[in-house]
């Protein structure tokens, strides 16, 4: 069966400390049978976006069509956040927008009118937005679930499906809310029976946060999805066809 890993990281560093090579990156993903990622930065989120940015989309070009980037912005910087989603937009070269808010250190009400801004244009461009989720006091599951109401159109993933302690309320959020999306990224066999019960497995996607650490994390996360009490066409949303439709890519 086919796996789109919806939630990685590829960087350089983490501050001082080395993560994964370009080659252990791509190494990790055949041995856990990945078919395409979906990559964020990770310095990105605590430095100047733009270059962070641009290191990501050179990374990705060196692994064509298996590595999708995805666009940051700090929504605190008002206008200048959304001149670098246009930029990074007119490009044609990202697949989606990823946010941190708690590492960020934003709340989306707390930029509302930036965060709108960046919505709409993610929604025109048709890219999925991303939104680390199941954190207090900046990701909530209530807070990111509150900003897709925002902008309907937008395509808004919780990037932890709720992560521990908002299973629960992502379960419900994701059903009923209809633009939002959850990431299964975390939580457990259990967490994702019951996801699957009350949002629909038509609205799951899969991800490891690979590249934080090595390949294990993965197979962890697939044993999630694979163990769960599901049935074979719910996990194949789960693990690549939902994920392929919001990214348009090819479902054959």
């Amino acid at each position: 069966m086919r796996i789109i890993d919806f939630h990685t990281h590829l960087d350089g560093r983490w501050f001082d400390a080395p993560l994964l090579d370009q080659a252990s990156f791509m190494a990790g993903m055949d041995r856990c049978c990945i078919d395409r990622a979906c990559v964020f930065t990770l310095m990105g989120f605590y430095e100047d976006t733009a270059p962070h940015n641009d290191a990501l989309l050179e990374r990705a070009a060196k692994s064509p069509g298996r590595l999708l980037p995805f666009i940051t912005v700090d929504p605190k910087l008002g206008d200048a956040a959304v001149s670098e989603l246009d930029r990074c937009i007119a490009t044609g070269k990202f697949r989606g927008v990823k946010f941190h808010s708690w590492v960020q250190a934003f709340a989306p009400s707390m930029v509302k009118p930036t965060m709108i801004a960046i919505l709409e244009r993610a929604a025109e461009a048709d890219l999925p937005v991303l939104f680390h989720d199941g954190k207090p006091p900046y990701s909530t599951t209530f807070q990111i679930a509150a900003a897709a109401r925002w902008v309907p159109n937008a395509k808004v993933v919780l990037g932890h499906a709720g992560l521990a302690d908002y299973v629960d309320v992502a379960a419900q959020m994701i059903r009923d809310v209809e633009n939002l999306y959850g990431c299964v990224c975390g939580p457990r066999i259990g967490d994702v029976e019951h996801l699957v019960k009350v949002a629909g497995a038509h609205k799951l996607i899969f991800g490891s946060d690979f590249g934080l650490s090595d390949w294990m994390i993965i197979d962890d996360r697939l044993d999630s999805i694979r163990l769960a009490a599901i049935t074979d066409e719910q996990r194949e949303r789960i693990l690549w066809r939902n994920a392929a439709e919001l990214l348009k890519l090819p479902l054959a």
